[in-house]
C-alpha cells in the first residue's frame, strides 16, 4: 500500500550551539527536519505532530501516526529527533514536552488547545453502537477469530471485529441497509456478517477472489440462517449480467493504489448500474495531498460526490506501516461512469507491484535476520530455522528497477 512520506537517508546531528529561539533558526529547524524523513506535508506534517503531542502527552508513537495519519516510521524518526534535541522527553507511557520543548512551542506556534474536542466516546466514529449492536460485535468478535493468515501479496489486511459491526452501524444509520441490495466488492474483513446480522437489508452479496474467505462466509452464515450469496470473482474480470445494475449499495476496501482503486470503483459502478445512481462506502489509505487530488479526480469522473469522509474510521489488526486506520467515505453518484480496462494498469493494483519492497525481520526467538520481497517469500509464511514463528520488522528497502 502507498504510504504518506518515505524515509530519508540524511540525519540531523544535535543542535545545542543553534539558538532555537531565534525564530529564523527554529523555523529552519521545523524545514531540515520535515527534508530529513522525507515527508511529503513538509513543515505541515511536524507541526501535526507536535500539536497532537501538545494536546495529548504523553502518547505513544503509535497513537500519534493514529492521530496525524502519518506512516508509523516517519512519526517514529520525527519523534527521536525532538528527543535527540531536547524537544521531547521519553516516559514509559509515550512522548511529552520537555520544559525547554514547551518553551519553544509556547514562543513560535502558539498553541492554545490543551486537548482535543473530538467526542470521547465514539472517538469520532460520529455514532454510538446500541444494545443491538453490541450484541452483534460479541458474535462478530467469535468469527472473527476463524479468518484464515492474510495474503499480503493482494493487500490483505483484516479489519478489527469492531470495525467491522462500526460500518454495518453506520450504514444502517443513513439508511443504507434497510430494504436494499447490499454488494462487497471483497471483504476480507467480513463486514457483510455484521451486515446481515442486522436482518435489514432484502439482499447481501459478497464477491472475493480469495476462496478461503467465501468459505467462511458461507459456514457462518448458514449457522445464523443469514442467506450471504458468496460469488467467486477477479475483479480483473466485468460482472456477469446476472449482477449488473442489480444493487443499491456497494462497499468496497481495495488495494491503496490509483489503479486498484479505479479497478474496484468500477465494478462498484457495474454492481450498481452504469448510468444509473446509488451508493458506495469506500474504506481507503489516507494519502499525501497529491494523491488524495488524484483520488478525487478519479471519484468525480465516474459521477461520485464525497457526502461524507470520516478519517480514522477503520482500524486493522497489524497494519503498523498506515498507522493501522484508513478513513471511511460515503459517496452518492449520479449518471455513474466506470472506467474501461484499458484505463487501468491491471500490473500496478497492489502496492507490492507499485512500490517493491523487500523487509528484513527478526526472529524473536533467535535473533535471525530474514528477508521478506512479498513475492517468493510473504511474512505470514515465514517461519525461522529455528521454528520460532514471531518476528519484528527492523528495516526495509526499496527494490531498484
Amino acid at each position: 500500500m502507498k504510504i504518506i512520506g518515505k524515509m530519508g537517508n540524511k540525519s540531523i546531528k544535535n543542535i545545542d550551539k543553534i539558538d532555537l529561539f531565534n525564530n529564523d533558526n527554529f523555523k529552519g529547524f521545523l524545514i531540515k527536519l520535515a527534508d530529513n524523513v522525507n515527508v511529503a506535508e513538509g513543515v505541515n506534517a511536524i507541526e501535526s505532530i507536535l500539536r497532537c503531542i501538545y494536546r495529548n502527552q504523553p502518547i505513544s508513537t503509535k497513537k500519534i501516526a493514529q492521530y496525524t495519519k502519518l506512516p508509523l516510521p516517519i512519526v517514529s524518526k520525527v519523534r527521536t529527533i525532538l528527543e535527540r534535541n531536547r524537544i521531547l522527553s521519553r516516559v514509559e507511557q509515550g512522548a511529552i514536552y520537555s520544559k525547554y520543548g514547551i518553551k519553544l512551542i509556547n514562543k513560535h506556534l502558539n498553541f492554545k488547545m490543551k486537548h482535543d474536542l473530538k467526542c470521547p466516546k465514539c472517538g469520532g466514529k460520529g455514532i454510538l453502537l446500541d444494545e443491538t449492536f453490541k450484541k452483534i460485535l460479541k458474535k462478530h468478535k467469535e468469527y472473527t477469530k476463524l479468518r484464515p493468515t492474510v495474503n499480503t501479496s493482494i493487500d490483505q489486511s483484516f479489519a478489527t471485529p469492531e470495525t467491522g459491526v462500526y460500518r454495518a452501524g453506520i450504514m444502517a444509520d443513513r439508511g443504507d441497509l434497510e430494504g436494499k441490495r447490499v454488494l462487497f466488492i471483497g471483504d476480507d474483513d467480513l463486514t457483510s456478517l455484521p451486515t446481515a446480522m442486522t436482518d435489514f437489508c432484502e439482499e447481501v452479496v459478497v464477491m472475493d477472489i480469495d476462496d478461503r474467505l467465501l468459505n467462511l462466509i458461507d459456514k457462518i452464515s448458514k449457522r445464523e440462517n443469514l442467506n450471504i450469496k458468496t460469488i467467486k470473482q477477479d475483479f480483473r474480470e466485468t460482472l456477469i449480467k446476472e449482477y449488473t445494475g442489480a444493487f443499491d449499495v456497494v462497499f468496497t476496501d481495495p488495494p491503496y493504489t490509483l489503479d486498484g482503486l479505479k479497478l474496484f470503483l468500477s465494478r462498484s459502478v457495474e454492481g450498481l448500474g452504469e448510468g444509473s445512481s446509488g451508493v458506495l462506502y469506500l474504506a481507503f489509505s489516507h494519502k499525501p495531498m497529491e494523491e488524495y487530488l488524484e483520488i478525487q479526480k478519479i471519484i468525480n469522473s465516474m459521477n461520485f460526490a464525497i457526502y461524507e469522509l470520516i478519517p480514522g474510521f477503520n482500524t486493522y489488526e497489524g497494519s503498523e506501516i498506515i498507522g493501522n486506520t484508513t478513513f471511511l467515505a460515503r459517496l452518492m453518484g449520479k449518471n455513474l461512469k466506470k472506467f474501461k480496462n484499458k484505463e487501468i494498469d491491471l500490473n500496478k493494483l497492489y502496492t507490492g507491484e507499485v512500490k517493491p519492497t523487500i523487509r528484513y525481520y527478526k526472529c524473536l526467538n533467535c535473533n535471525k535476520i530474514h528477508s521478506v520481497d512479498g513475492k517468493s517469500l510473504r511474512i505470514e509464511n515465514l517461519i525461522c530455522n529455528c521454528g520460532g514463528k514471531k518476528f519484528k520488522m527492523i528495516r526495509r528497502e526499496k527494490v531498484k528497477k
